[in-house]
């Protein structure tokens, strides 16, 4: 049975609250203190984006067939809407950072103003996706801080 300190601590650790489901799967893994196995199944589906600068080339290259038509698009947006225009500055350079969390807004911003690219532009945000798994040690530490234990 996981204390609330125990859920606590995954919870902030991970970010988020967790379902009955899941705390169901954790208790046994908890109370055996298989830290690993925890944070494995901490770990799925934990995702970030990794430094990654696109340009032109990995919009045609991601976009396909749509990719130039849409670089026109962009083009053509850009000279009614300047903040679009100075936005997509950095991609006519090869050097907007899906990692920087405004780059992304930005490209998310777009859906709005370009739905008929909602699922070219899609794809284009999941260039640079790296998985972010959580490690054992970090599900060591905050059990054992839970735990009124000493961490190393």
């Amino acid at each position: 049975m996981l204390s609330l300190a125990q859920i606590n601590a995954l919870a902030t650790l991970v970010g988020r609250q967790f379902m009955d489901h899941e705390l169901a799967q954790l208790a046994p893994l908890v109370d055996a203190r298989n830290d690993v196995e925890v944070a494995a199944m901490l770990s799925v589906g934990r995702v970030k984006h990794g430094p990654t600068a696109i340009g032109p080339g990995t919009v045609l290259s991601v976009m396909g067939e749509r990719g130039g038509e849409f670089l026109d698009a962009i083009t053509v947006l850009g000279q009614r809407d300047r903040n679009v225009y100075w936005g997509m500055d950095p991609v006519r350079r090869g050097a907007l950072d899906l990692s920087v969390p405004a780059a992304r807004s930005q490209l998310e911003g777009l859906k709005e103003k370009m739905p008929e690219y909602v699922i070219e532009l899609d794809k284009l945000l999941t260039v640079g996706v790296v998985a972010d798994p959580i490690d054992y040690n970090a599900v060591s530490d905050a059990l054992n801080v839970a735990e009124g234990r000493m961490t190393l």
